[in-house]
């Protein structure tokens, strides 16, 4: 009797794992931590065609690549955004049967030397299993936006039936890997840009979240406490879901309009004020090697560089957000030149495999380690450290805060004059970190005045970006 009691709570501790959430909020709202409690810093890659385009080596490739550089999760989209009923993936399978969402392609097995078996679906857990074995949880889009509120293409996603029983099928499919998946609803698309839009991705949630605990109903009743949920377009998903149960945290992007785009701190610091905060995310900034301004029809036209990564990547982080999500032009879209997979914008620079390695790519990574260097917990935005900051688009000043230190990120190099009288301390260590390559220098004490300046090394320039760190 006691062995099959213990087999059978061995059992149920299995089950039980398989709701476990990846992540947790932390106590004050703001941030997030791991399983084991640690602090934890959201280092996503953007990789949206990785599950279409990829085959299972060249997907060990890229997550080992990114597992190498700290990157802790992906971002990928399984309904993907422009091809799903044109283009299968690279062994020849389709996620639906007749473009129907609710009749997914499966079949009996999952052998992958057996094509008969391996299906499309087999292939999207592969890449997730071999993603949580190299440390990097799944940030997983059941669909792509434009299924369900559609600029482009006819509706596929137009009921809450289809969204609930869609839902369903993914959450039910991948329930083994719930603690190693983010589920992301969305995918660019404001969720109201057609009726009854909201009331849909509400519905997919709720079926995720049925299918993974293993009951079906759409009757408001979904356990949101056994996974993680958030939602990708261009405002916050505050805008519309913040009071609702499914969401766990916010997601935002500063995007690919232009250079110096303010909303990398102005919307961080606008999910920051809310009332029962929730931690917040740029999920899309400008991706490295990507067109200013979608100007893809351009041969040579201005691109994106590591410094644009780095800057958004600082003000949005010291305005208040939980990590960061990187991206480059290349990697998202796994472009290479051969068919069947010419690339999906046209003039990208190299294939996806050359462009791994791109600065930007590095140096966000310096950006975790800084802020893992602190106390994690008491980081927050505060500008009212800086004695000036007069508007400068590219040169902007960001301030943060926290028990013990103080941040403020210089993207020009330019002086910066603080308020260290308000550390309450007579003097006060400072030192200079370089996000170029992740290291400090000039590392020395002063008095803490009440108004000190500072100036970083080189001369003022774009691109001559610092990070002054106050210790006290």
């Amino acid at each position: 009797m006691k062995r099959i009691f213990i087999a059978a709570l061995f059992q149920a501790c299995i089950l039980c794992a398989g709701y476990a959430q990846p992540l947790a909020v932390s106590k004050n709202g703001r941030f997030l931590t791991a399983q084991g409690g640690e602090p934890f810093f959201w280092l996503g890659d953007t990789g949206w065609e990785l599950f279409h385009r990829l085959d299972r080596e060249e997907a060990l490739c890229y997550l080992e690549n990114r597992a190498e550089k700290g990157f802790n999760l992906v971002q990928a989209v399984a309904l993907h955004e422009l091809e799903a009923f044109e283009s299968p993936n690279v062994y020849g399978d389709f996620p639906l049967k007749g473009r129907d969402i609710l009749i997914p392609d499966t079949t009996a097995g999952s052998d992958p030397g057996d094509p008969e078996q391996y299906d499309y679906w087999d292939h999207v857990e592969f890449i997730i299993r071999e993603a949580a074995g190299l440390g990097i949880i799944t940030g997983l889009l059941p669909c792509w936006g434009e299924y369900v509120t559609p600029r482009f293409r006819d509706r596929t996603i137009g009921t809450v039936e289809q969204g609930y029983a869609f839902g369903w099928f993914v959450g039910k499919r991948f329930s083994a890997w719930n603690d190693h998946i983010v589920w992301i609803l969305g995918g660019d698309r404001l969720p109201d840009e057609r009726p009854y839009g909201v009331e849909i991705w509400r519905a997919m949630a709720e079926g995720i979240t049925d299918g993974v605990t293993g009951r079906y109903g759409h009757d408001g009743k979904a356990r949101y406490e056994s996974t993680f949920m958030t939602y990708h377009c261009y405002p916050s998903s505050a805008r519309w879901f913040h009071s609702d149960p499914w969401i766990d945290m916010h997601t935002w992007g500063s995007y690919h309009e232009k250079k110096d785009n303010e909303r990398a701190f102005f919307e961080a610091q606008d999910d920051w004020d809310l009332p029962d905060p929730k931690p917040t995310l740029n999920s899309e900034p400008p991706y490295e090697l990507h067109p200013v301004n979608y100007n893809h029809s351009d041969p040579d036209p201005e691109r994106f560089d590591d410094f644009d990564v780095r800057q958004q990547a600082y003000w949005s982080v010291f305005a208040g957000t939980c990590g960061h999500t990187y991206g480059c032009h290349p990697v998202w879209q796994m472009y290479r030149k051969e068919n069947p997979h010419p690339p999906l914008t046209l003039y990208t620079t190299g294939e996806w495999h050359e462009a791994l390695d791109e600065p930007g790519a590095v140096q966000v990574g310096y950006l975790k380690k800084l802020i893992l260097s602190r106390d994690f917990n008491s980081r927050r935005p505060d500008q009212s450290i800086l004695a000036e900051n007069t508007h400068d688009p590219a040169g902007h000043l960001q301030a943060c805060s926290g028990k013990d230190f103080w941040m403020v990120y210089i993207p020009t190099g330019k002086e910066v004059k603080l308020y260290l009288g308000r550390t309450g301390k007579e003097r006060v260590a400072f030192s200079w970190f370089d996000p170029r390559n992740g290291t400090f220098s000039g590392s020395r004490e002063v008095a803490a005045e009440e108004v000190t300046s500072f100036d970083p090394p080189g001369e003022p320039a774009r691109g001559n970006d610092w990070v002054l760190v106050v210790d006290f």
